[in-house]
């Protein structure tokens, strides 16, 4: 009876060992992913940030063709200050007056349709600097300036 109990005892241990494995190794793997995603976003520059220099007029765009008519989501950022709106209809256009030494422009657009194609760019003094599409369902597309009059 003792040797049985003893058996059942270390096929517990053996048990729990293999599950405390199994969590250990997904929970590296999670945030393998994790630093991964971390490591692609742009650091935010350091305090305080003087938007100094000459103007630029900076056109924020989004279309969308093939049913893509409408987003749920568009973000526009320029330095600090970021705008989000919802439900927007498509093609959208917002102009911003910027001094040349604002960091980092950046807009998101999320189809809202289950198909089609979103297209976002930003244009600096009337011309396309940076452009992006994304096809497919629900698809995000993404643009960044990282300095104005680069």
């Amino acid at each position: 009876m003792g040797l049985i109990l003893a058996v059942i005892g270390v096929l517990l241990l053996l048990l729990l060992g293999g599950c405390f494995a199994v969590v250990v190794v997904a929970a590296n793997k999670g945030a393998e992913e994790v630093n991964k995603a971390i490591s692609q976003l742009t650091p935010f520059p350091s305090f305080p940030v003087d938007a100094d220099g000459p103007k630029h007029e900076v056109v924020f765009e989004a279309e969308g063709d093939g049913g893509a008519d409408s987003a749920s989501n568009i973000t526009y950022t320029s330095g600090f200050d970021l705008k989000q709106e919802a439900g927007v209809s498509l093609p959208f256009t917002k102009s911003r007056q910027l001094a040349e030494g604002t960091p980092t422009v950046s807009l998101w657009v999320q189809n809202a349709a289950d198909q089609g194609t979103v297209t976002c760019r930003i244009k600096v003094d009337g011309k396309t600097v940076r452009q992006a599409k994304s096809t497919g369902p629900y698809g995000v597309c993404r643009v960044q300036v990282d300095s104005l009059g680069e």
